[in-house]
């Protein structure tokens, strides 16, 4: 178990080198992808879990995935903020990203929605620095 809001980040990959901002403002996320045997992981790691390589490589994933599950947490670590939905994104890549979902009222949540990736404060460190992440937001919907 961590004790420290820095011992939970390193633990969670939070932000680190497992997210990319650009320019315009957006988030990508940042797995790697195995060039012996194709496979893909988020968050980034030195070796290949599936073959145990180490010939892998950087990839950019998409901004958009889909919603596979979720549910509302109402006890979290100090200082975080409360309730949060936290749930399984499945990314075009094949890749299943575990994260926060935020501005939606879970009742809103459906399998299988779009959902795109961010950036936000999930909580506080004790001297009041937000410790910000990647979470997903729904995709709007064009009328």
């Amino acid at each position: 178990m961590t004790d420290t809001a820095e011992e939970l980040k390193q633990a969670l990959n939070i932000a680190g080198d497992a997210l990319a901002e650009k320019p315009d403002g957006t988030v990508r996320l940042i797995g790697t992808e195995c060039a012996d045997c194709g496979h893909r992981v988020f968050p980034p790691t030195p070796v290949c879990p599936e073959c145990m390589s180490e010939n892998v490589s950087r990839i950019e994933l998409s901004e958009t995935g889909t919603l596979y599950s979720w549910s509302a947490v109402r006890i979290a670590p100090r200082d975080w903020k409360t309730p949060f939905i936290a749930g399984y994104v499945d990314m075009p890549e094949g890749v299943r990203v575990f994260a926060h979902m935020v501005d939606i009222d879970p009742e809103a949540l459906s399998f299988d929605m779009n959902v795109r990736v961010c950036k936000s404060e999930l909580g506080a460190e004790s001297d009041g620095t937000p410790i910000e992440s990647y979470s997903f937001v729904p995709v709007e919907e064009k009328s």
